[in-house]
């Protein structure tokens, strides 16, 4: 009777031997898969990190792009009063010159020579 419990003890100690080794054998390949996927997964983060530093610089030459543009224009606009300025005072000067210029002509019209006087040579 001990030798048969015996005998069925070391079939069940077989079975569990052998469940042991499947449990083992699952555990690995599990944690391979587990590996893997962490792999796959910490690159994916390494290329969204890599694409987030990308879509920052860019943003930042955005907005260097669109600060300059408005410093640009904020100038361009100052340049441009400037120049009406100048284009007015020319036009007013201009305007003051001929109207000089015909005073000066009509003075020149009008003007009448005071006769001159002969002088004698002395002898």
């Amino acid at each position: 009777m001990l030798k048969e419990d015996n005998r069925k003890l070391q079939g069940e100690q077989i079975l569990l031997q052998e469940s042991c080794e499947e449990a083992r054998r699952l555990c690995e390949e599990a944690q391979g898969k587990i590996c893997d996927l962490w792999t796959k997964q910490q690159q994916e983060h390494q290329r969204l990190e890599e694409n987030l530093q990308s879509l920052r610089k860019q943003k930042e030459l955005l907005t260097q792009q669109r600060d300059l543009a408005v410093k640009l224009q904020h100038h361009f606009t100052v340049s441009q009063m400037r120049f009406e300025n100048l284009q007015q005072e020319l036009e007013q000067t201009t305007a003051q010159d001929e109207s000089l210029l015909q005073m000066e002509l009509l003075k020149q019209k009008h003007y009448v020579p005071a006769p001159v006087k002969k002088t004698e040579k002395a002898g």
